[in-house]
């Protein structure tokens, strides 16, 4: 779907960073970068919670209804399509950043989805163990030494920065529904996008309510999820795990974070 008018792509960015470091709660501001500030924070918190109020009494209800009245191969199809709807959006950054195998994979994901699974309806790239990976323009210019500036929530998008706000721009001129000629059909686009995101994304965005801190949850982890996809996943767990206040752990037990990054590897 096009990334500029759901809301709820924010929120899988921030979750991406909880399955790295196998965390589900987190308490304390602390970006990415170290720093405790928050400029913008009384701007920030009553948009995010009117954000998560939209979503409680607006999307989740609808979303609900969508899957009751959708068989799951159609549901399935139609996220494959939104999906790679987003992909051209994806590889440009890749070849922006200088990333070339990255961005061959994106490219090659896109057109093998697009002629073979019928315009994405069909995760055909996936069976071919084609990767899928993430970008934005934000990240793009954090490559290229841009610093984040305050961190910023909009209002239906969720976590941005300054830097990012470039890239709303981008997707719209990326994103399909641009180039439609009929208003009702680019809202219907729109309209079905933001729905499947609500669908797919509704677990997480679950999570997110549930920590101890949610906006501080969503802030901490939305800009440490950027800060990895900048570093091209040149990240250690102690830089993962920073800002992030974990429980004290249980006496015999694993060290959860260690076991998940080692169940990666295919350790036991």
């Amino acid at each position: 779907m096009m990334r500029s008018v759901a809301y709820l792509s924010g929120v899988t960015l921030a979750f991406g960073v909880l399955t790295l470091s196998g965390c589900a709660t987190v308490n304390g501001p602390q970006s990415a970068a170290g720093s405790s500030a928050d400029p913008l924070a009384v701007i920030n918190k009553p948009m995010f919670h009117l954000n998560m109020g939209l979503y409680d009494y607006v999307l989740e209800p609808v979303a609900t209804g969508y899957k009751a009245v959708t068989p799951d191969f159609v549901r399935d199809g139609v996220s494959n399509v939104f999906s790679n709807v987003d992909m051209p959006y994806i590889f440009i950054n890749d070849f922006l950043q200088g990333r070339g195998q990255q961005g061959m994979e994106d490219l090659s994901r896109f057109l093998v989805n697009s002629v073979f699974g019928l315009g994405g309806l069909f995760d055909v790239a996936n069976d071919l163990d084609l990767p899928e990976h993430d970008n934005s323009l934000g990240v793009t210019l954090g490559v290229w030494g841009v610093p984040q500036g305050p961190y910023l929530v909009l209002p239906f998008y969720g976590p941005s920065s300054l830097r990012s706000l470039p890239g709303l721009a981008m997707t719209i001129f990326v994103g399909p529904a641009y180039y439609l000629t009929s208003a009702p059909a680019q809202y219907a686009l729109t309209g079905m996008g933001i729905v499947n995101t609500g669908y797919i994304d509704g677990p997480k965005i679950r999570m997110v309510q549930d920590a101890v801190n949610p906006y501080v949850f969503m802030r901490n982890a939305w800009e440490q999820h950027e800060q990895y996809l900048i570093s091209g996943g040149a990240v250690n767990k102690n830089q993962l795990l920073e800002g992030l206040e974990l429980p004290p752990p249980v006496a015999g037990a694993p060290d959860q974070t260690t076991q998940s990054h080692e169940s990666k590897k295919g350790n036991p």
